[in-house]
């Protein structure tokens, strides 16, 4: 396995030291011998594009084999990150995205009011999986199943599990460990 590039965007309210995020890191870094880098997004209680967007081009290296893992607001900050960028041969891993506004939240829009190549995008990608759940509160599963149809990518639709974070006591989060294990080993 060739030696990946792997950086984690976490999404709205949250940072790298909550929900499953620093489980997962330490499982890849175990079982994998790779290192995720988890990226702090500023002001995450009040997110701006311009400013998630600043955070993603200082620190993400561009590379050929580079994985970009996303969770909601995360998702679509990985996405546009890979629209602006001319790289090829990437994997993704988006949990409970969307790239369209989400009704319950609005203060959210200003991140999905540019629509995204798609043709453009899909043929940076090696492979991309879409999770989400059934039972998800925060961005329903709808969501991320139209995001994983416009990626024409895997969706892995789980019954339980909610938005996937500790709030509702997910501070490990399998399916993910095993789906990104998937997209290292498909290179």
């Amino acid at each position: 396995m060739a030696k990946e590039s792997i950086y984690l965007i976490h999404g709205y309210a949250a940072n790298p030291e909550k929900h499953w995020f620093p489980w997962l890191g330490e499982k890849v870094k175990s079982e994998l011998d790779l290192s995720i880098t988890s990226l702090t997004m500023p002001d995450s209680l009040n997110p701006k594009k311009s400013e998630w967007d600043k955070t993603c081009e200082r620190n993400i290296t561009s590379t050929e084999s580079l994985t970009l893992i996303g969770h909601s607001l995360g998702c679509i900050t990985a996405l546009r990150f890979l629209d602006q960028h001319d790289i090829n041969n990437v994997n993704l891993l988006l949990v409970s995205g969307f790239d369209e506004p989400v009704y319950p939240l609005p203060q959210l829009d200003e991140f999905t009011q540019q629509p995204l190549n798609y043709q453009k995008l899909r043929a940076k990608i090696n492979q991309a999986t879409v999770i989400s759940a059934q039972d998800d509160d925060i961005v329903p599963y709808p969501y991320a199943e139209t995001l994983a149809r416009h990626l024409q990518s895997k969706f892995v639709l789980l019954p339980h599990g909610k938005h996937f974070i500790d709030r509702d006591h997910i501070t490990q989060l399998p399916v993910a460990y095993q789906e990104l294990k998937n997209l290292l080993v498909s290179r």
